[in-house]
């Protein structure tokens, strides 16, 4: 795969990711430390196998509710060691992820984070200790940081249907606050489908780059045919 996407002139990534309570329906049981130190080799392993099969980068998946989304959320993380209470110590797996990764990859190549802005739950992660994951990230070594939003058992957080631009980037707002505080690039999703609002959301500084999965879906060839100047908004309906 990696050598296809490379004939292509193109760069391609693996998204590193554990479902924690998504992964299975049968009963579940507190995680030890050991556990802990475990899943993070078993990242930094992950990573190390991306790399040698060619992968241009990896990124953590912690967004969306799944196990390094869950322990950033105190809906989810009553722990009450070093893994639970304050964002410094719900971010702690995750940052021992990053060091995993990175004492496997080497410096220079790629890592990238995918995480929520905000989980948009009564006592979920909020945008205050989003940025402060954010900023501990930077300094952990990360490259670049997705921003996304929400959780995968809240399906009502986006809107129905987006009718017009304005109702397009639903965490622009989110991303100007992380330009703030960061440096790494920022790359924003969440139901932009229009050229112009792509455009318009790097050249008015609220993101560096902007990510998009099923309008690419819908239309894989969306990039060529705007390279091309027909710039109609993206084939697919946001339901």
């Amino acid at each position: 795969m990696t050598a296809a996407v490379h004939e292509r002139r193109g760069r391609i990534a693996m998204q590193l990711g554990y479902g924690g309570a998504y992964l299975s329906r049968s009963r579940v049981r507190g995680m030890t430390v050991q556990h802990f130190r475990d899943i993070a080799g078993f990242f930094g392993q992950a990573a190390l196998r991306a790399k040698k099969a060619g992968f241009d980068g990896v990124q953590i998946f912690a967004a969306h509710g799944f196990l390094l989304s869950q322990l950033l959320c105190p809906r989810y993380n009553d722990r009450t060691d070093a893994y639970g209470g304050s964002i410094e110590n719900r971010s702690r797996a995750l940052m021992e992820v990053l060091e995993a990764i990175r004492n496997t990859v080497g410096p220079n190549y790629p890592v990238l984070a995918k995480i929520n802005a905000g989980d948009f739950v009564e006592n979920g992660l909020t945008l205050e200790d989003s940025l402060r994951v954010g900023i501990m990230l930077e300094k952990g070594g990360i490259d670049a940081i997705e921003l996304s939003g929400g959780l995968l058992n809240s399906p009502n957080l986006m809107k129905s249907r987006i009718n017009t631009e304005e109702d397009e980037a639903y965490f622009r707002e989110e991303a100007s606050a992380f330009k703030g505080e960061i440096s790494v690039p920022l790359i924003l999703v969440g139901g932009i489908k229009s050229f112009h609002v792509a455009k318009r959301l790097v050249e008015e500084g609220v993101a560096d780059y902007v990510s998009m999965c099923r309008a690419f879906i819908r239309e894989p060839d969306l990039i060529n045919r705007w390279k091309s100047g027909d710039l109609r908004k993206a084939a697919v309906h946001l339901v």
